[in-house]
């Protein structure tokens, strides 16, 4: 990178930076509590479809989807495109429902649905995902400055959980504008790259003449595995706290289902661009062995000074705006669904604020440490979503859609779904050999769905809650 790219990256960031302060500013006159957690529950239909669709658009949509087509071909889209069907369903199925259910977050609910040990439980399990997925962001974003400036990994990670603590602090309005403003640089920069590494390679036609049979096909994955990532993304949305504040927070329900719809429709196109850039990239940069560096590789080699400054913003984009969900995902779930309850009843609205913000830094710096960890960062997400979202979700559904489902029988599914998921995937010896094959979240999620009605039946003595106003 040259001063040229520095200036680039700067004019892109910057007013980034200052909207995200012009925002903070805005919530910290209202300063509540439920400002910083749902802003206002104001949030238009703009507001809500560009940051639901920066939001999920992390650090390993862009680079982690790279190196996916960079290894398997087209087929590697499906760890993106599986998002398409994904918000839909929860779009047309859930929003509604979600953006009206009277809680802040998915464990508020359901410790109201059922009990509050289920709250916590789950609570619990959501934070510990959050923060194992917001360490993938900084690892992603680390990594590609350093490819493209040099700078030491530590340095990296400093800046890095800089730009997401600053742009978090000023709670859920300042989120969600600044994702607004960094979907824009991530579409921008995206729609250029393809042209740009597509030419480098001679053109389509001669990429294709150029990969190996079937490398262009979608089918390369079999079918479980781009069936388990739709289900683990539509698992994802409809129960983890940085996707389901978008739709409590939108001003009605029609805002919280376009949210959903919009970012589907923006996967479709997303999927294609980032699978036609992997797929030239294995064909200009062949072993390249650690694929979180394709992408800064095809950055370094291919891009001219100024849009290379433009590609960095864009991972940085992608990483900045899921790290911000996330972290300011964690600090209300802590605070609402643990402190509140428990410690907080006779604080004051203003304490809960400065606890929030206070949280908002410990968070990074601990997901910081675990970044230092992270190499496989698809199956960090993956192996992530079975802490909470596999064991989460039926109670979620049948809590929101009926009364049948008893209180033991949600936290009995909850905490076995979460034991025998984790079992299942990191002890494969013990699967029976008729379902060696079956995904860890299709597992978990059978055991879920089975518990539940098992124990609903045979529970006559437990109490079935009603349903919450929704």
């Amino acid at each position: 990178m040259n001063i040229v790219d520095y200036i680039v990256f700067a004019i892109t960031l910057v007013p980034v930076v200052i909207i995200g302060w012009l925002s903070a500013k805005r919530s910290r006159r209202d300063n509540t509590s439920r400002e910083f957690q749902l802003a206002g529950k104001g949030i238009n239909k703009l507001q809500a479809g560009f940051s639901m669709a920066a939001t999920d658009f992390g650090g390993s949509g862009l680079v982690g989807a790279i190196g996916a087509c960079y290894v398997s071909g087209m087929s590697g889209a499906w760890w993106n495109l599986a998002a398409a069907p994904a918000f839909l369903l929860v779009g047309l199925l859930l929003a509604r429902r979600l953006n009206t259910m009277g809680s802040a977050t998915l464990p508020e609910y359901l410790g109201k649905r059922y009990s509050p040990s289920v709250k916590y439980i789950t609570c619990i399990m959501h934070v510990c995902a959050s923060i194992a997925a917001l360490s993938v962001q900084f690892t992603v974003s680390c990594t590609v400055l350093h490819v493209l400036s040099g700078l030491d990994l530590t340095l990296s990670l400093i800046i890095s959980m800089a730009l997401v603590v600053l742009l978090t602090s000023g709670g859920l309005r300042s989120v969600v504008n600044t994702d607004s403003a960094l979907f824009v640089v991530i579409v921008i920069s995206v729609l250029v790259a393809v042209p740009i590494t597509m030419s480098a390679g001679g053109g389509y036609s001669s990429i294709v003449e150029r990969v190996p049979d079937g490398f262009m096909r979608m089918d390369g994955l079999g079918f479980w595995t781009p069936l388990s990532w739709v289900l683990m993304c539509t698992l994802s949305y409809s129960t983890n706290q940085n996707y389901v504040q978008r739709m409590v927070s939108s001003r009605d329900e029609g805002t919280a289902v376009f949210s959903a719809v919009f970012t589907a429709g923006f996967y479709v196109i997303i999927s294609i661009a980032l699978g036609l850039i992997g797929v030239a990239a294995s064909v200009l940069l062949p072993g390249i062995e650690d694929t979180n560096t394709v992408f800064p590789e095809v950055l370094v080699n291919f891009f001219p000074h100024g849009l290379l400054g433009l590609g960095l913003s864009a991972v940085f984009a992608a990483t900045i705006s899921t790290g911000t969900s996330i972290l300011h995902a964690v600090a209300t779930l802590i605070v609402n669904d643990i402190w509140k309850p428990t410690r907080g009843r006779n604080k004051s609205d203003k304490e809960q604020l400065r606890l929030m913000r206070a949280l908002v830094y410990v968070t990074a710096v601990f997901s910081l440490g675990i970044s230092l960890l992270s190499s496989d960062i698809i199956n960090i997400c993956y192996v992530g979503g079975l802490f909470y979202s596999t064991s989460a979700f039926l109670p979620m559904v049948f809590g929101l859609h009926s009364r049948f489902v008893t209180k033991r029988a949600a936290l009995a599914s909850i905490v076995v779904t979460v034991l025998l998921s984790l079992g299942w995937e990191y002890f494969p010896q013990f699967r029976p050999a008729l379902f060696s094959e079956l995904p860890s979240n299709v597992f978990g999620l059978v055991i879920s769905l089975i518990l539940i009605l098992i124990i609903s039946l045979f529970d006559k003595n437990g109490q079935r809650e009603k349903t919450a106003d929704i």
